[in-house]
């Protein structure tokens, strides 16, 4: 796990919005819980965070709901990362020490720099809009398939 769970359920609600958005709709927070299986307390507050910081946008009343304020090919995947989790992610020691660096490295820290490096290149390079493409040609999915 690389991203936190927070991180995790915002991306998932945000393609999600994005998905009703191309279709005309808003997405209700019941509606999102109930198709993505997340708990509706919690993504509620993320949702509300990420409005706040200008990702996703809502309307309250009848017809009200989540929807996309920006067109998806313009939001990274690391916008959303950014707002929820910050940029520490790609700054951390792989073993957890205070003072790795290139000039003073852990033992995991070439291996672990490039890691952080491609993950970086990956979400600063693909956008929501990317992602319901995917979803879009059957490609992938982003919702949870659970075993009968």
């Amino acid at each position: 796990m690389i991203l936190s769970k927070t991180t995790e359920y915002a991306l998932r609600a945000v393609v999600y919005i994005a998905l009703a958005a191309a279709a005309q709709h808003k997405a209700g927070i019941k509606q999102i819980a109930a198709e993505l299986d997340l708990p509706v307390h919690f993504i509620g507050k993320i949702l509300q965070d990420l409005v706040r910081k200008n990702i996703i946008a809502s309307s309250k009343g009848p017809g009200g709901g989540f929807y996309m304020q920006r067109n998806a090919h313009e939001i990274t995947i690391l916008e959303i990362v950014r707002s929820i989790d910050g940029v520490e992610l790609f700054r951390r020691c792989g073993m957890g020490m205070q003072h790795c660096s290139d000039t003073h490295p852990c033992p995991l820290h070439d291996d672990f720099k490039v890691i952080r490096d491609k993950l970086l290149h990956v979400l600063s390079s693909r956008t929501v809009g990317n992602l319901v493409e995917s979803i879009n040609t059957g490609t992938a999915s982003i919702i949870n398939i659970h075993k009968v």
